[in-house]
């Protein structure tokens, strides 16, 4: 056996370790044939891994602890000479066993990527030491100014206001009501006042928890359900409630009274005084009522709220989280001052009588409505003002919305016959006429495309100016106004007070409607005897007043004074008084007035007992818009006593009757029972002369 020498060109390897003679690789030709001499090569100078062959065990290297691999080689063979063909022998049986075995090659795989190399951390380069404790110096100074500017604006700009804006989340500010001033008629009898009362409250933060067991005792003194209150006790995202309003003041004492003795916390009250009304329907559309919020909704509570509601106060008071008054906090009260009383020149019980005694003659009618106005004739004074249908001033809710109003002052109507009463006025001031002017009465007159007639057959009468009056001829009423121009007849139509508000104390006042002097021919004839125009029952009793006083007209009033909240004389504003006709005129139109209650005239069944009397009828057709005609009638009734000294003037209007429409059958009853127990009531004195006997005819 041949020992087998390594190549030159290789570096000497460690001898391999003992393996076993069937895995050992005979060298080529079995040692029997040299090595062929191989080309020296050249290497690098890196160490380059030892081969091993098949079956060999590889030695143990030691490789660095990051160095990768080396990748799996192919061995190299070395080259041979081909045998020769004619030395060919048999090979031994040592050298047959020497033979490595014949081993499928494995197929190759891609070698593991090697892992990643640490990275070395990143280090800043530090600064100067002196530079940092510079900028942390600069930055705290900074910071430093900031702060103490802040505290600066706190303390000393803006201290003020951040302190109210902190005061005022701790107080709380409770209204103070006025109590509402009393309303008393002409002799001090009560007609509206003020009653204390409280509106209850509650605090749901305070209530929730016992809500039921406060429920019951709430129903056991106010009444109602408890599910009625349940609910705001309960209510949740609020601290105020109310659970009841304008309760008696005794009431709620005894509630807190109940409530304090079971432990029960959470139920205030305010004060909230209640309005109540001792008269009733007396006056009830005068005085009017106030609504939940104790205003004035209707009638003289509406037309001089702001004077009788008062001046609201407040108690401003600081109070804890809770809502509860700090008994040594800060407390400010502003007193809240009482509104005005009034004292109306309505007297209740000629008032009573009045809407008594209308209500059965607008029953006995089965008219629509009635109105009844009484006046002072020498101060304007409204002594009776009565509607019916009327209504219970402290149940409003219950009455018809039609009869919440005062149709003495908001319905104006055509006045009818009444009206002849104002135009002999204007001619006699203007000297046109005298009550003996002579006049020949024609069975119809031509005007425009028609003809005026009367209600009675006066063809061929013979009339006197006074005549014409007494027996109301519509004929003869125009053939005297003729004589008047329509600019006067306009004139003094607005003097008396027609066509514009009278100024009385009261809402809702109507203007009525007054042609100007560019009037047509034939509606200046109709407003010499009633029609063509509209006027409120307070217009035409104020302007026949101001006739029958001396000339002087007085605008109408309800105000007789006016008190303050302590007892003091309030003034109250008055209309200017002003002459209309001469005292002359005056005399001779009562006169001729008072013709018409005496023999012949329309009248006479409308005498007093022991007064002398004056008065003018009135049948007016009634106008209706919705045809733009004539449908149905007005009567009415003017009068006035005594005759000799006028002191009381009444207007009685019944509106649309079916049973009757003649304004001495109708009206005049009423203005002889109202009348009468007027002149009593005053102890005017009955009238000692005779009655004027003027001359009708001629």
């Amino acid at each position: 056996m041949t020992e087998r020498r390594p190549h030159p060109s290789r570096r000497p390897r460690p001898a391999p370790g003992p393996r076993s003679a069937a895995s050992a690789r005979p060298g080529p030709g079995d040692g029997r044939r040299s090595a062929r001499p191989q080309p020296e090569q050249t290497r690098p100078e890196q160490a380059r891994p030892e081969r091993t062959r098949p079956g060999q065990a590889r030695p143990e290297q030691a490789r660095p602890e990051q160095a990768r691999p080396a990748p799996r080689r192919r061995p190299v063979q070395e080259s041979r000479p081909a045998p020769r063909p004619a030395a060919r022998r048999s090979p031994s049986p040592q050298a047959s066993s020497r033979q490595r075995p014949v081993q499928q090659r494995p197929a190759p795989r891609r070698p593991p990527r090697p892992p990643a190399p640490p990275r070395e951390p990143v280090r800043l380069k530090l600064g100067r030491s002196a530079l940092r404790i510079r900028v942390v110096l600069i930055a705290m100074a900074v910071l430093v100014s900031l702060c103490a500017g802040r505290l600066f604006q706190l303390q000393a700009l803006d201290s003020s206001a951040y302190a109210q804006s902190a005061a005022e989340k701790m107080q709380y500010t409770m209204t103070l009501h006025p109590s509402r001033g009393t309303i008393t008629d002409r002799n001090g009898l009560v007609l509206a006042r003020s009653e204390t009362a409280v509106d209850v409250t509650a605090d749901p933060t305070h209530t929730t928890e016992d809500a039921a067991e406060i429920a019951d005792v709430l129903v056991a003194h106010l009444g109602g359900e408890p599910a009625d209150y349940l609910e705001p006790l309960t209510r949740e995202g609020t601290r105020f409630v109310y659970l009841a309003r304008k309760v008696p003041s005794a009431t709620y004492q005894r509630l807190a009274v109940d409530l304090q003795e079971r432990g029960l916390y959470g139920v205030f009250r305010e004060s909230n005084p209640i309005r109540t009304y001792p008269g009733g329907t007396v006056a009830a559309n005068v005085v009017g009522f106030v609504n939940g919020e104790n205003e004035g909704a209707a009638g003289f509570e509406y037309s001089m709220n702001r004077e009788l509601a008062g001046v609201e106060g407040s108690e401003v008071y600081e109070r804890d989280a809770q809502g509860n008054k700090i008994p040594l906090g800060t407390q400010e009260i502003t007193p809240a001052v009482n509104g005005t009383s009034y004292q109306l020149t309505i007297d209740s019980e000629l008032q009573w009588m009045a809407e008594r005694r209308l209500a059965q003659e607008v029953e006995k009618a089965d008219a629509a409505s009635g109105t009844v106005v009484m006046m002072n004739v020498r101060t304007g004074e409204v002594l009776a003002m009565a509607n019916y249908p009327s209504f219970d001033a402290a149940q409003p809710g219950e009455a018809d919305p039609e009869d919440l109003g005062n149709r003495a002052v908001t319905d104006a109507l055509e006045p009818g016959s009444v009206q002849k009463v104002l135009t002999f006025a204007a001619l006699l001031d203007a000297g046109l006429i005298t009550p003996e002017t002579k006049v020949t009465i024609p069975t119809s007159v031509a005007s425009g495309d028609g003809r005026i007639t009367d209600a009675d057959d006066y063809t061929g009468a013979r009339l006197t100016a006074t005549g014409v009056l007494a027996k109301s001829a519509n004929t003869g009423t125009v053939m005297l106004s003729r004589d008047m121009s329509k600019e006067d007849l306009a004139r003094y139509l607005r003097s008396f007070g027609l066509g514009a508000r009278t100024g009385i104390e009261l809402p809702g006042e109507a203007t009525g409607f007054v042609p100007g002097p560019d009037m047509e021919d034939y509606t200046f004839d109709q407003i010499s005897f009633g029609q063509g125009l509209s006027v409120t029952p307070i217009q035409y009793t104020a302007a026949v007043a101001g006739i029958l006083n001396g000339g002087v007209y007085n605008p109408p009033t309800v105000i007789r004074s006016a008190t303050d909240k302590d007892g003091e004389p309030v003034e109250v504003p008055r209309g200017e008084p002003r002459r209309v006709i001469s005292p002359e005129a005056s005399t001779q139109i009562a006169q001729m007035m008072e013709a018409v209650t005496g023999e012949g005239g329309t009248g006479v069944s409308v005498q007093l007992d022991s007064y002398r009397t004056g008065g003018k009828t009135a049948t007016a057709e009634r106008f209706d818009s919705g045809c733009n005609c004539y449908r149905g009638y007005t009567s009415g009734y003017m009068g006035f006593a005594p005759a000799e000294d006028p002191q009381i003037v009444t207007f009685v209007q019944i509106d649309r009757p079916a049973s009757g429409r003649y304004g001495s059958v109708v009206a005049g009853p009423v203005y002889k029972d109202l009348t009468q127990l007027a002149l009593q009531r005053y102890a005017i004195r009955p009238s000692t002369t005779p009655a004027y006997e003027g001359r009708l005819t001629w």
